[in-house]
């Protein structure tokens, strides 16, 4: 491949990992604010969902990008090798069960678990912006069919 296919898709990669690492903060603050307090497939999928249909502050988006960056190109970070703060222990979830339900959001009235509930409400009009959008949206469909999941 030529140096600039290579460069675009660096920075492919680069935006999806940083969705998806906001993705997984939005779940573990769904999580903090649950009765359960347990990152489950639910949790997960709210918080892709979330972050399909909420754009990222400029502050979210510089973090995850700065992480996603990390991720890619561990060489050019400066600091010492250890846990990110979003790091998911192997306990930290459920895993996934394969029994057909609906997607269940927690009762919270923070702003996030509200944008979660709407996000739920409008996620089957919701129609995607861009290419990205559309693989992100895919991804969490061929999700939710594989473990019987109904938003």
């Amino acid at each position: 491949m030529d140096e600039k296919t290579n460069e675009f898709i660096n920075q492919y990669m680069k935006v999806y990992l940083a969705q998806m690492d906001s993705a997984v903060k939005v779940s573990k603050i769904l999580t903090e604010h649950s009765q359960d307090k347990i990152l489950n497939g639910d949790k997960i999928i709210c918080g892709l969902v979330y972050r399909l249909m909420v754009p990222m502050t400029e502050e979210e988006i510089n973090d995850s990008m700065n992480y996603a960056e990390e991720l890619i190109n561990p060489e050019d970070s400066e600091e010492e090798e250890e846990e990110p703060d979003n790091y998911l222990e192997e306990n930290d979830f459920e895993e996934l069960e394969k029994v057909s339900h609906k997607i269940v959001s927690n009762q919270c009235n923070c702003d996030i678990c509200m944008k979660v509930r709407v996000c739920l409400l409008n996620y089957n009009s919701h129609e995607c912006s861009d290419p990205l959008a559309q693989r992100f949206k895919s991804a969490i469909e061929h999700t939710c069919q594989e473990h019987l999941v109904i938003i």
